[in-house]
């Protein structure tokens, strides 16, 4: 397996994995409207955007991306707030070890910064990967409108 920064010629995939998660596995547990404004943020453009910010990763296993995920400071400089986001592994590659492997490769990233606390908004199906992970439930905002849970941990 292969771990790489995305390219706009991944964006098209990138964005197929992600509404797969979201139609597939997401939809079990998570609101058809909270879903439906997530996809609606899942757009070329917003990618395109979010490549300027964000330091975004792909895993490529025999050639095909499998799985993305990015590390992003949702804070500002004064007071960063380093987090996980758009972390999805295809649904039929789940159980795999590709989101351990691509999580590792982050929190080798994150490290390298010296970055001492790491969060994440998790989805609810992310929740048991997250709490494996060894981020702890955060109080920050608890399974609101969004339907996400924020966990935090300490590097």
């Amino acid at each position: 397996m292969n771990i790489r920064e995305i390219r706009r010629e991944d964006i098209g995939t990138v964005i197929n994995i992600i509404n797969r998660n979201y139609n597939d596995i997401m939809i079990k547990v998570h609101s058809k409207d909270v879903l439906e404004r997530f996809k609606e943020h899942n757009t070329v453009g917003n990618w395109e955007s979010q490549m300027n910010w964000k330091q975004i990763f792909v895993v490529e296993e025999c050639g095909e991306i499998v799985a993305t995920g990015a590390l992003a400071n949702f804070g500002d400089n004064t007071s960063p707030k380093y987090c996980i986001s758009n972390f999805f592994v295809q649904p039929e590659s789940h159980g795999n070890g590709i989101g351990r492997l691509l999580f590792e490769y982050i929190l080798q990233v994150v490290k390298g910064k010296g970055i001492n606390l790491l969060h994440v908004p998790s989805s609810r199906t992310g929740f048991e990967f997250y709490n494996k992970m060894g981020f702890f439930r955060d109080h920050i905002q608890e399974d609101e409108a969004d339907e996400i849970i924020w966990m935090t941990k300490s590097i």
